[in-house]
């Protein structure tokens, strides 16, 4: 018999943690709870701060805009939430490889590509607060890179949700969150089409809001699910020990 404090296996999500790695791991499961709740307490507290804007007024990356009030609150939002992204999306390829259903899938390495491109638009800014700023020159190169890396983390969150439904449709201890994120990633995928016909309508701001807090929900109720197996596992190793 392996002492417990060596050596703990959770066979439902394959996760196999001894002693520092057990809180390395919690510590990533948690990141995926804590990332969407920086950006979304960020762009509320951001919009609140803009003279004459409500909560859905401007565009996220308007808000990190020069121009802004107070850009830093939204900065921090983009950096906390790629950061906490990537230690996710390692915590999430930790407990979903090394069992009988064949490896952790793309799912989790795109979970971290999102991760690095929020945090390359986070500091590739936009050069204003509004897309249709009357009377402004053209656009920086900076501000280009930003439009164009944010097409990509749009991408990513409905292929990374796709990603994870086809891997836990194979596994039983996550099959039944297969239709949750299938539903997730084509509401997402409507979403962001009804965005992209009409980037400066009213509804825009509205539209993006939602169309990045759904993966975000879901990327946040994984990790809660994780954090209480690793919670499990770890009153379990102590009981036996």
């Amino acid at each position: 018999m392996v002492p417990c404090a060596e050596l703990v296996h959770e066979p439902e999500n394959g996760v196999v943690v001894n002693g520092w790695r057990r809180a390395v791991f919690r510590l990533g499961a948690a990141a995926g709870i804590a990332g969407p709740a920086a950006f979304t307490g960020a762009w509320i507290a951001s919009s609140l701060r803009q003279t004459r804007q409500g909560p859905g007024g401007l565009q996220l990356s308007g808000l990190a805009a020069p121009d802004a009030r107070d850009p830093l609150i939204m900065l921090a939002g983009f950096l906390v939430l790629g950061g906490c992204t990537v230690a996710f999306g390692a915590a999430l390829r930790q407990a979903l490889r090394g069992n009988a259903t064949g490896g952790a899938g793309p799912g989790p390495a795109l979970i971290q590509g999102a991760g690095l491109l929020t945090v390359a638009a986070g500091l590739l800014r936009r050069d204003h607060m509004l897309l249709n700023a009357p009377g402004e020159p053209g656009a920086s190169w900076h501000s280009n890179a930003h439009d164009a890396i944010s097409g990509l983390v749009y991408v990513n969150m409905v292929a990374a949700q796709l990603a994870l439904a086809w891997r836990f449709g194979r596994d039983p201890a996550w099959r039944h969150w297969r239709p949750w994120l299938l539903a997730s990633a084509a509401a997402t995928g409507v979403i962001l089409i009804a965005y992209a016909t009409d980037v400066t309508g009213p509804a825009a701001a509205i539209l993006q809001r939602a169309a990045v807090t759904l993966p975000q929900a879901a990327v946040a109720a994984i990790a809660a699910r994780l954090m209480w197996r690793a919670g499990r596992a770890k009153r379990g190793a102590t009981a036996s020990g």
